[in-house]
């Protein structure tokens, strides 16, 4: 077998977290082909988070190509929907969900940051999450790959005392001794899809789709279909006010499989929200029906949080 050529965005994050995957493709040969110039990492002229696959357009553009064999993605960054001739094909195991503090003076939490410190995010979600649990701090955006917001942290002339990112960012760049707190999912609700790593390849490609089933998760895969059924269903993308996750449960030996799926939306200053979350047998459903009642609630307003 010719050697699977793999393209995956040229942050320091995403080339560890490919690294991995190239080590259990082995004995399979593979080679890595980094991508400088998606839309969401350029440094002069960075795209706006404020639409859908800003940051995979250029590896789908060489996958259909032919130009490389394999794109790797973190799911929440990648299109709503299915590029025509594409599938993603492999969803590794998920990662941990949570988003997590990190500060520049050691020990504080979000709850012992003091009233007026500032906290930097470029996510409407995490910001209208902010806003709700701490007013009397000071959300700031900020953008770029994770190394370059904790080079800014670091800087005390950026006035930034503490920064929101997710965790598994941090596990997969080995500085989670930087993590001064893992932010409970109901704080903060994390995006759909998020910690999923999925590999996407062309469709009609079985022989390369055969060669990375051995790294796929069918939980993982489960979770992933049906996060992405309400960000198909509710317009949603990587920072649109939208929230939530699939989460797998098993009774007793594994034989009956639950799933509880959660979704909300929100208003960007954090006073209103809807938060539904429903369990059953059959995540996809489960999942749609969840969207039906984010439509309905309130006739589609928001509510205010209690």
């Amino acid at each position: 077998m010719e050697p699977l050529r793999i393209g995956a965005r040229a942050s320091m994050m995403s080339l560890m977290q490919t690294a991995p995957i190239l080590a259990r493709l082995a004995p399979t040969p593979a080679i890595l082909h980094p991508f400088y110039g998606a839309g969401g990492d350029r440094v002069k002229n960075r795209a706006a988070l404020e639409a859908d696959g800003v940051f995979s357009e250029e590896i789908e553009t060489a996958l259909l190509a032919g130009e490389i064999d394999i794109a790797v993605h973190c799911l929440k960054d990648a299109p709503t929907h299915d590029t025509p001739g594409l599938t993603m094909a492999t969803y590794l195991r998920r990662d941990d969900i949570s988003d997590c503090l990190v500060t520049r003076e050691d020990g504080l939490t979000l709850d012992s940051l003091p009233a007026g410190a500032t906290i930097a995010t470029a996510s409407v979600r995490r910001t209208a999450a902010l806003r709700a649990y701490r007013p009397d701090l000071n959300v700031v955006p900020i953008r770029g790959p994770v190394d370059e917001r904790l080079r800014a942290l670091q800087d005390r002339n950026s006035g930034v005392d503490a920064l929101i990112v997710a965790t598994c960012s941090m596990e997969r760049i080995g500085l989670t001794h930087r993590i001064t707190e893992r932010i409970s999912t109901e704080i903060i609700c994390p995006p759909l899809g998020a910690a999923i790593i999925a590999l996407q390849t062309r469709e009609g490609d079985m022989e390369t789709r055969r060669a990375i089933f051995k790294l796929h998760d069918s939980d993982t895969e489960v979770q992933a279909e049906a996060e992405r059924l309400i960000l198909r269903q509710m317009g949603g993308f990587c920072n649109a006010p939208l929230a939530g996750y699939c989460t797998t449960h098993r009774v007793g030996s594994g034989a009956l499989t639950s799933y509880t799926v959660r979704a909300c939306t929100f208003s960007a200053d954090g006073g209103s929200m809807i938060d539904v979350r429903h369990s059953g047998d059959d995540a996809e459903e489960v999942a749609k029906t969840v969207c039906q009642e984010l439509k309905r609630s309130a006739d589609g307003k928001l509510v205010k949080r209690p």
